[in-house]
């Protein structure tokens, strides 16, 4: 069997790059972390309101506040005064990776690669591991040992994308009709919650783990050949949603309200594809590297838009409330125009491309309950499903990469205390489960949770108006599992929300 590494056909100019680019989507089939760009970031788009974030988004059942038309429109109902309020936010995501490869029984010394441990010489590209092992210059550094795997100092990369600016504009005005209350609202939001980013500096395919991952693929002569690329999505963007709401108070008890939201965006897309060589594996486990290059890169533009119908109920009694919200079944669309650029030893081949997917999500459902037992203290929880594992994707284009998404269920608990009668307190905490299953895992149908931390406070400036704050901090750290390796993911979001109010 010959040592030499493989013929790279692709190194003949425009005909081999035209093969590349068929090789390379085959490659980003191949492997999960690292998903073509699709939906991505539209699973948890931030809902507004400063007082309902402060409790966490605990408001389903909370009612006589301008908040209730982006949590449950029945909640307008109990609004007696014609009010306006406007908000802004800062905003910043923080993500981290610690890929952390280990050796075993096959294929011992590979990880030192990965982990840049060893830096390969050009000049030994084809030459086998075991015997550039009896050389000198075959220096392997010491790895860092005792970090916390989802610390700064552990992660291999870290990416922080930031926003801030108009968050929303609301106005609420109340009518009568047949001697009842009727409140007509109307919001405006701009959601920068549509950030994605996601990297993978060992984009491997075939993947040499067996987990999740196909099995090593081997070829005649019992040569197995692994590819090695730098992987990386990002995107960002405003999504614009138009809210009207309609609520009406049918007793001292009752309260119904419907609402109509049109939303609507465009978000700018990245995805690249870089190789740094090719790994030649050999049939008693040896292997050899040569450094390679091809770069492909996607850009371009995605637009959104859907039309969501959602109603409400709010039933009032002696010292709690009880709320219930649904949403009815969405479709949302995501037109798409990209540009590839595939760069080849100095040649570059530009195509584009483009299309229009569709995400048909189910109907969501929400409970919640507002505990007064007090004048100056008030609890609330909200209980909410959303059944992801029956949204059906219409794709343009066939991806592989795409996986079915699964049931997100979330639990928010939140409390107020009235200090004074200019100023109120707030506290909440929300548990969410995501809607996508890490690798390894043992449970395929339940997702790694985030954890949200809230405080705020409301103050009341007279005949000024009124401020109301918030501050929230979610924390979400999950890790995929494999034979050969596992990838340890954190991400953080902190959010400060401002929203002034006025009442006439």
């Amino acid at each position: 069997m010959s040592m030499l590494p493989r013929a790279r056909e692709h190194r003949s100019g425009f005909t081999g790059t035209l093969a590349c680019i068929l090789l390379l989507t085959t490659q980003l089939l191949a492997q999960h972390r690292g998903d073509n760009l699709a939906f991505q970031g539209l699973a948890h788009l931030e809902r507004s309101g400063a007082k309902a974030l402060a409790m966490g988004g605990a408001f389903t059942a909370m009612g006589g506040d301008l908040n209730s038309i982006f949590w449950n429109p029945a909640g307008l109902a109990g609004i007696e005064q014609l009010s306006v309020s406007v908000a802004g936010h800062d905003y910043a995501a923080l993500w981290r990776e610690n890929q952390a490869y280990r050796p075993n029984r096959y294929l011992v010394t590979l990880p030192f690669y990965l982990e840049g441990l060893y830096i390969p010489d050009p000049a030994n590209n084809g030459i086998l591991d075991d015997e550039l092992a009896q050389d000198t210059n075959y220096v392997v550094g010491e790895p860092e040992l005792g970090l916390e795997p989802f610390s700064k100092e552990a992660a291999d990369w870290q990416n922080r994308m930031t926003d801030s600016g108009l968050n929303s504009l609301t106005a609420a005005v109340p009518l009568k009709i047949a001697r009842r209350p009727l409140i007509l609202a109307l919001a405006y939001q701009r959601q920068s919650g549509m950030l994605d980013y996601d990297r993978n500096d060992t984009y491997l395919s075939p993947h040499i783990g067996s987990m999740e991952y196909e099995v090593l693929v081997r070829v005649e002569s019992d040569t197995g050949v692994v590819h090695w690329h730098r992987f990386l999505r990002q995107r960002s963007g405003d999504i614009q949603t138009l809210r009207g709401a309609l609520a009406l108070a049918l007793s001292d008890r009752i309260q119904i309200g419907l609402r109509l939201a049109l939303l609507s965006g465009e978000t700018e897309d990245l995805q690249t594809l870089s190789k740094v060589g090719v790994f030649d594996i050999y049939d008693d486990n040896q292997f050899s590297f040569s450094y390679d290059t091809l770069d492909t890169e996607i850009s371009g533009t995605s637009t959104f838009s859907a039309v969501e119908l959602s109603a409400g109920a709010l039933f009032s009694f002696t010292n709690f409330d009880l709320g219930f919200s649904m949403t009815l079944p969405t479709t949302v669309s995501r037109s798409w125009t990209y540009e590839t650029a595939v760069l080849d030893t100095g040649d570059v081949i530009h195509t584009k491309n483009s299309g229009t997917d569709q995400l048909k999500l189910p109907p969501t459902f929400t409970l919640g309950l507002r505990f007064t037992p007090a004048e100056q203290y008030t609890f609330a929880l909200d209980l909410e499903s959303i059944p992801y594992s029956q949204a059906t994707f219409e794709l343009a284009s066939q991806d592989t990469t795409h996986r079915p998404w699964i049931d997100s269920y979330s639990l928010r608990v939140g409390i107020e205390y009235r200090a004074a009668t200019f100023l109120a307190l707030r506290g909440g905490y929300q548990y969410v489960t995501q809607e996508f299953v890490t690798d390894g895992a043992a449970f395929k149908t339940r997702g790694p949770a985030a954890n949200l931390y809230n405080i705020g406070a409301s103050f009341r400036l007279g005949w000024l108006g009124q401020v109301d704050i918030a501050y929230n901090l979610l924390q979400l750290k999950y890790y995929d599992s494999y034979y050969s390796s596992t990838n340890y993911v954190s991400e953080l979001v902190n959010r400060l929300t401002v929203e002034y109010i006025y009442r006439f």
